[in-house]
């Protein structure tokens, strides 16, 4: 599983994952969990950010799963989701879109990586 936010960093994580899902001829799933707006701008974001990484997992042919959710907590969202899906991996940017909000509240990465039930890999 990559969680991805559009940023850089997230952009080189979905381009980790699918090194690794080559290697062991693996599916990606790719997560955007975006806030709950009232608007459907968050919405239609979230599918801009799933429809670039669908090109490049069609590009480089390899099998995937999109997911858009809602929620306010991304790492509670990712962990949970690993844990249901029982996946074997977390692969995630170092740095999101929020990287200054999370000089206060924490990064979501970090978070990820001292909550999630699997193991994280965290992409520079």
């Amino acid at each position: 599983m990559v969680g991805i936010d559009g940023s850089e960093h997230s952009k080189k994580a979905l381009t980790e994952a699918i090194k690794i899902a080559k290697k062991f001829e693996a599916e990606v799933t790719v997560v955007n969990v975006f806030h709950p707006a009232p608007t459907p701008s968050a919405h239609e974001f979230s599918h801009k950010i799933l429809e670039e990484a669908k090109t490049v997992l069609e590009d480089e042919k390899v099998k995937y799963k999109l997911a858009s959710v809602t929620g306010t907590n991304p790492s509670k969202v990712i962990t949970d989701m690993a844990t249901q899906g029982k996946f074997d991996l977390i692969v995630i940017g170092s740095r999101g879109v929020g990287a200054a909000h999370a000089l206060v509240l924490g990064s979501v990465c970090g978070r990820i990586s001292c909550e999630s039930p699997v193991n994280v890999l965290i992409v520079k």
